[in-house]
């Protein structure tokens, strides 16, 4: 009572309107959840729109979208999405996705050993879309969940929307961003209901061996948990990709729930096709009842889009393999650049379009004050390494080598001038995927 009638003394003595009083207690805030809600990819974001603004020219290396860089979709995913939007059916899809794309994932994941229909897949606005209905409709609040770190930011973006906890294993880049399976068997409690696998990871590029992640099914066997597998990138390896993790769990006894997209293996980023598929599901089809809920509350994903889905698993793969050789080669002449700046490391990348870069000396600042710092002085964008998970004083920073190598070489002699170090000029001959260069 006495701050509204300070509220009304103050708005009588500036002699303002009944409007504004009116404004002054109509004032509707935001829900407590938002404020936890943070994307780090995209937050660096806004600084370089600030620069853009004065005229800057800034060299965007911070989000792994293959179309910004000038790759474009295999004509053969077009097509049909051309034909639909033209004589076919663009309407509500049943939310579960239509029929010949679900039949389609079916059929890819069967080919890599695995046994489900299409009643075990749901099409989704990409794997984003497909991590927020798995989480929301397992989670309740101060559930935990085990996940990697370094990882994507979006699921401790949808955690901490949730109320739920993020428990983090440590991936060790003296291993090539190996996890040690005795600190993540240490951090189940209680509370824990999931544990996320990214196999390939983004942001490191790296490959978790099968043996690790047989390793993880073990113990969320012997938990109870749910194991939810991002595998995006798995059809972007420059060596042996991982078995599916739903492959490893035959003959145990855990619910696989494996996210999976088009967005980069076939450059359709903005398209938003992707997917969740479920297997050894004897354990969750209360969770699968919930997560279909969901989706029926949104209606359906994209319908257009969706007819790329079977054209882009079951046709000819000679453009990604293709687009996968030029990944190669960027990735490669990345590494040598890295090799040829003084004051950085870095792994060597097993799969993707991702660099983690670590700084030897940070000069007193946090990952995300070098970043910001980087930013203002070159005009290049990267994401700071705790954004993703690691500690702010680690010194890494994440760079999207999709780029081309003017735009490459732009942004490394960039890095160097913050470092306040040279490019050596040293060469690299093969670059081996996962070593350690300093």
């Amino acid at each position: 009572m006495k701050i509204a009638l300070s509220a009304m003394h103050t708005i009588s003595q500036n002699c303002y309107d009944i409007e504004s009083f009116r404004s002054f207690f109509m004032y509707i805030s935001a829900s407590d959840r938002t404020s936890n809600f943070r994307y780090a990819i995209r937050n660096v974001v806004a600084a370089a729109d600030v620069l853009r603004k004065q005229g800057r020219d800034i060299v965007s290396l911070n989000i792994g979208d293959p179309q910004t860089f000038g790759f474009k979709p295999p004509e053969y995913v077009i097509d049909p999405v051309v034909r639909a939007l033209r004589d076919g059916f663009t309407g509500y899809a049943s939310s579960a996705g239509l029929f010949e794309a679900r039949e389609a994932v079916s059929i890819y994941a069967n080919a890599t050993g695995d046994n489900i229909s299409p009643d075990d897949v749901v099409l989704t606005s990409g794997a984003s879309e497909a991590a927020d209905l798995v989480l929301t409709a397992l989670l309740n609040e101060g559930d935990e969940v085990l996940m990697p770190a370094p990882g994507y930011p979006l699921y401790d973006a949808i955690l901490n929307k949730l109320g739920a906890v993020p428990r983090y294993y440590r991936l060790n880049d003296a291993d090539n961003w190996q996890p040690d399976i005795d600190e993540v068997r240490s951090l189940v409690s209680p509370r824990t209901r999931a544990v996320v696998l990214i196999n390939p990871n983004n942001p490191t590029g790296a490959i978790t061996a099968d043996a690790t992640t047989t390793e993880f099914l073990q113990i969320a066997e012997e938990n109870n948990l749910v194991v939810i597998s991002d595998e995006v990138y798995r059809d972007l390896c420059f060596e042996t990709a991982p078995t599916p993790a739903s492959v490893l769990a035959k003959g145990v006894d855990v619910p696989v729930i494996t996210l999976e997209s088009l967005s980069k293996t076939h450059m359709l980023s903005g398209w938003r096709i992707g997917w969740m598929r479920f297997a050894n599901t004897a354990k969750i089809t209360r969770l699968i009842e919930a997560i279909h809920r969901l989706a029926s509350g949104r209606l359906c994903s994209p319908t257009p889009a969706q007819y790329a889905v079977r054209p882009a698993l079951t046709g000819e793969n000679s453009d990604i393999e293709a687009f996968i050789e030029q990944m190669r080669s960027r990735r490669d002449l990345a590494v040598r650049m890295v090799l040829e700046t003084d004051g950085i490391s870095s792994t060597v990348p097993q799969s993707a379009f991702y660099l983690m870069v670590k700084v030897a000396d940070l000069g007193g600042r946090t990952d995300e004050q070098f970043v910001i710092d980087l930013l203002q002085q070159s005009g290049v964008l990267a994401v700071h390494g705790s954004g993703f998970g690691t500690r702010p004083d680690e010194g890494y920073f994440r760079i999207v080598y999709l780029a081309d190598e003017p735009t490459l070489k732009r942004a490394f002699d960039g890095i160097a001038l913050m470092t306040g170090k040279h490019r050596i000029g040293t060469h690299l001959g093969e670059v081996s995927s996962g070593a350690v260069i300093c």
